[in-house]
């Protein structure tokens, strides 16, 4: 069995290189993306959430209110969110990846996994390939990503967020431990505000310290999240690459500009994502039997749910009805939520569905769902929503999508 070989992609402030690429003129400058409307924009509270690095340099962090972030930069621009360009970017990253990987992962937000196994004989060595590629995105997209070449993804993400902004580095096979030993315990993927904390008290400062660990030590420690930190700082990690090539699934994503608990704003947030979603699955001619949500907690906690369905989800009120069961059987903590992310997964074209809306009593439904397709391809997406979409906009931090997919 050949050894895995991983090559992780990751750019760096994906929506501000998205922008700088876009307004070359922005380069250079500090400017930040927040929010997506005037309004939200105004509010001293709205949240930073991305950043340039000339932003950075001068101090401003992603999750930092405009208004203090306007304090450390007096000429800071303020950006709102480009999902089309952000669609345009991924297409062609895709593009560039398909060239060389047969299987690929894209989480949509500036990080891209290729399954590189068994491809030296058609583009040399891993190293060799992957500066090939990151070639190609330069010559096609003008952006430069930090890579890495690993046996696994784990030590490949941390190693890009070691070297980054740019640059491209080789994890041996057999070094993973050895690598991860002295590199900052932050840039372990998990380890949220909570857990950080956790770690401070104790003072472990680096990914090597928790390798040491006895796993009743780990578990002592960091609770049910114990085992797999353990296991991670050890360089062990089997997750495959999730093969996007020639499956057909739908992403979106929605992040708040403030940190909310108000139901009203989350379940607005998420008929916002099954509508955006829906339409684009449904003019596909597809439909889905699999749905995934997953939560971000403000404390960097992120937990998924998965409902898989017998009969195939069309309309948006049945996606939004199946969604909601899953969204209260999946969260349960009492705490801020920072994102949520829906999947349409399992999707099936629906030419091969004859008796799609039966029952009967569904069929109104169709023709309904048919109707508002309608005026949203032509007027837009924003042209017609419920009013739980509306309602969510007017509480305190209300829904903003700042980053959504496409099929993959």
């Amino acid at each position: 069995m050949k050894e895995r070989t991983i090559t992780h992609l990751n750019i760096i402030g994906f929506k501000s290189a998205v922008a700088a690429v876009k307004d070359k003129s922005l380069r250079g400058r500090p400017y930040v993306i927040a929010g997506a409307g005037g309004r939200n924009l105004a509010s001293g509270r709205c949240l930073a959430l991305d950043c340039s690095p000339e932003a950075v340099r001068q101090g401003v962090t992603p999750g930092m209110t405009l208004s203090a972030a306007q304090r450390r930069v007096s000429d800071l621009i303020i950006l709102p969110p480009d999902l089309p360009s952000y669609e345009l970017m991924n297409n062609e990253l895709e593009k560039a990846a398909a060239q060389y990987a047969p299987v690929w992962e894209n989480d949509r937000a500036g990080n891209l996994y290729l399954d590189i196994t068994g491809t030296t004989s058609l583009f040399g060595p891993p190293v060799d390939c992957s500066s090939r590629i990151l070639n190609d995105i330069l010559d096609q997209v003008n952006i430069k990503p930090a890579a890495a070449v690993a046996c696994n993804k784990l030590t490949s993400k941390v190693a890009t967020r070691v070297i980054r902004p740019t640059g491209l580095i080789q994890v041996q096979s057999g070094t993973e431990r050895d690598f991860l030993s002295h590199q900052d315990i932050r840039l372990l993927p998990g380890m949220g505000t909570k857990l950080l904390k956790t770690a401070a008290v104790v003072g472990i400062r680096e990914i090597g310290e928790v390798a040491v660990l006895s796993e009743t030590e780990a578990l002592s420690l960091f609770g049910k999240h114990g085992t797999l930190l353990r296991s991670m700082a050890l360089g062990i990690d089997n997750t495959p690459v999730t093969d996007r090539n020639g499956k057909h699934n739908i992403t979106q994503r929605a992040d708040f500009n403030e940190d909310v608990i108000d139901n009203t704003a989350i379940m607005g947030a998420i008929e916002f994502l099954v509508e955006h979603g829906g339409l684009k699955m449904r003019n596909e001619k597809l439909g889905t039997r699999t749905l995934r949500l997953v939560v971000l907690y403000s404390d960097g906690v992120e937990v998924q749910g998965i409902e898989k369905t017998k009969r195939l989800l069309v309309t948006d009120r049945e996606i939004m009805t199946t969604t909601t069961a899953l969204y209260q059987k999946t969260v349960s903590r009492r705490i801020r939520i920072r994102s949520i992310g829906l999947g349409f997964e399992d999707l099936t074209p629906l030419g091969y569905q004859p008796d799609l809306f039966v029952p009967e009593t569904e069929t109104a439904n169709q023709r309904l769902q048919e109707t508002v397709d309608k005026i949203r391809n032509r007027y837009g997406e924003g042209k017609i929503t419920r009013g739980l979409v509306f309602a969510a906009s007017k509480t305190q931090g209300a829904k903003q999508l700042i980053s959504a997919g496409g099929k993959e």
